[in-house]
C-alpha cells in the first residue's frame, strides 16, 4: 500500500510517457449530461472516453496499459439504476446571466486533467470562461501545455491555465483564486486517490469554489459492481483495501457507492444536486462475452462557506547526499571558527605581553637593560616573558655600578 502511494506520481508519469495523448478521447458529453450548466447548443462532439479501465463500451483490467484496449463489436444495453437516482436537496444550478443571477465570465476547473481531455472541450462550451486544469503528473501537464500551444488564437491560449498539483496535499489556492470557480469537473480522478486522502482532495476543491451553492462539482467515476472491479476481486494481490485495487502498471482504482460518495462531499457542506448510477451491459457477439459496466455521475453544489485551503505541504525529505554535504560543510565551518578563535587569543596574548614589555622598558635603568640583554644573548632565548622577568630581576638587584 505504502509503495503504491509513494510511487503514484511516477506510475502516472510512466503511463503518459508510454501513451502520450493517445489513450483517452476528449469528453464532449458535458452539455448533453448537464444542459442546465452549459449553454444550449454548446455540445461539440460525441461521447468520449469513460475512464482508465476502458470506456463504457470497452473493458480492460489494466494489464496492458501501454495502448488503448481494442474495441469489440458490441451489442449495448444501457440505462441507469432507478434505485440510485437522486435529485436534491441542493437547488438547481442557475447560469450567470439567466434568472436572477447577473452575467459574469465564469471560471472552470478540471482536476486530474491528464492531457486536457476535459479542459479543451470545456473551453469550447463557454467562449468567455477561463479554464484552470491540473494534474499531479508533470508529463501529462507538459502534454497539455503542448496542446494549448496549438490553439489557433492567443485569446484561446490565454483562457486555459494548466499546472501541476497533487490535490491531496498541494493547495489549489496557490494558483486558482479562492472563491472563483463556477464549475469543477472531476472525471475518474477521485478513484485514483487513496481512500484516506480523499477528504483532503475534496476539501482542496471546496476551498476555491464560489460560496452559497452558486457553483457545481461535476463528477463521473467508477461505481461498485463494475466489471473491472469484479476482475480485480478475482485475482490475488490486486486488492489494497475495501473497494480499492491496483492495476498491473501500479496505478489504482476505487469503486464508489452513492452512499460513500455523498458522505465524502457532505463532510464539507457540498450536497447533491443530482446523482445517477449508470449501467451498460455490453455483449461481444464474436467472443460471447457479456461485460457489465457501472459508473456514478453526480452534481454537487458548493458549500455555503467553502473549506479552508490546505496548508502548504511539508518540505520534501533531504536527500542523503545533501545531508552529508551539509554536515561536512558545517564541520569545516566549525573547524575554521575554532582556528580563528585560537588565532585571536594568540594575538591578544602577544599584544598583552608586548604592552607589559613596553611598560617594563619605560621604568628600567640603562645598566639593568644592558645586563638583561647580555644575559639573554648568553642563554640564546629572547621572548617577551623572559625579557620582563630579567628586567624585574635586574631592578631587584639594584642599580649597576
Amino acid at each position: 500500500m505504502e509503495k503504491y502511494e509513494r510511487d503514484a506520481r511516477k506510475n502516472w508519469d510512466v503511463f503518459y510517457k508510454n501513451n502520450q495523448d493517445k489513450f483517452f478521447k476528449d469528453r464532449h458529453y458535458f452539455a448533453r449530461e448537464f444542459p442546465h450548466i452549459f449553454p444550449e447548443g454548446s455540445d461539440v462532439g460525441g461521447g468520449g472516453d469513460d475512464g482508465r479501465d476502458g470506456s463504457a463500451l470497452e473493458a480492460s483490467d489494466g494489464k496492458d496499459a501501454t495502448r488503448p484496449p481494442a474495441r469489440p463489436s458490441p451489442c449495448v444495453d444501457h440505462g441507469f439504476d432507478p434505485d440510485a437516482r437522486e435529485t436534491g436537496p441542493a437547488p438547481r444550478y442557475v447560469r450567470p446571466g439567466t434568472g436572477d443571477v447577473p452575467p459574469r465570465e465564469r471560471v472552470f476547473l478540471e482536476v486530474g486533467c491528464g492531457v486536457g481531455n476535459t479542459a479543451f472541450p470545456l473551453l469550447a462550451l463557454d467562449d468567455t470562461a477561463t479554464v484552470y486544469c491540473c494534474d499531479f503528473s508533470k508529463r501529462a501537464v507538459d502534454l497539455c501545455h503542448a496542446r494549448r500551444a496549438k490553439l489557433p488564437t492567443q485569446a484561446q491560449r490565454d483562457r486555459i491555465v494548466p499546472f501541476v498539483c497533487d490535490i491531496t496535499n498541494e493547495p489549489l489556492a496557490d494558483v486558482v483564486p479562492i472563491g472563483s470557480v463556477d464549475v469543477c469537473t472531476m472525471v475518474f480522478v477521485l478513484s485514483a486517490v487513496s481512500p484516506e486522502k480523499m477528504r483532503d482532495a475534496v476539501r482542496n476543491v471546496s476551498s476555491v469554489m464560489r460560496p452559497n451553492a452558486e457553483a457545481r462539482v461535476l463528477l463521473r467515476d467508477y461505481a461498485s459492481g463494475d466489471l473491472a472491479q469484479e476482475r480485480f476481486a478475482a485475482k490475488s494481490g490486486q486488492k489494497l483495501a475495501e473497494n480499492f485495487y491496483v492495476r498491473g502498471d501500479g496505478t489504482r482504482a476505487f469503486y464508489f457507492s452513492p452512499t460513500n460518495l455523498k458522505a465524502l462531499f457532505a463532510d464539507f457542506g457540498m450536497v447533491v444536486e443530482s446523482l445517477d448510477v449508470y449501467e451498460r451491459a455490453i455483449t461481444n457477439r464474436g467472443q460471447g462475452v457479456k461485460m457489465d459496466r457501472r459508473w456514478v455521475q453526480a452534481s454537487f453544489a458548493s458549500a455555503r462557506v467553502p473549506a479552508e485551503p490546505l496548508p502548504p505541504p511539508p518540505p520534501p525529505p533531504e536527500p542523503e547526499w545533501a545531508k552529508r554535504k551539509r554536515e561536512a560543510d558545517a564541520a569545516r565551518a566549525e573547524r575554521a571558527a575554532r582556528d580563528e578563535a585560537e588565532a585571536a587569543r594568540r594575538r591578544e596574548n602577544e599584544a598583552a605581553a608586548l604592552a607589559e614589555v613596553t611598560a617594563a622598558l619605560e621604568t628600567c635603568a640603562r645598566g639593568d637593560l644592558e645586563r638583561v640583554v647580555l644575559g639573554m644573548m648568553r642563554e640564546g632565548v629572547v621572548t617577551p616573558e623572559t625579557l620582563v622577568r630579567r628586567l624585574k630581576e635586574a631592578s631587584d638587584e639594584g642599580p649597576s655600578e
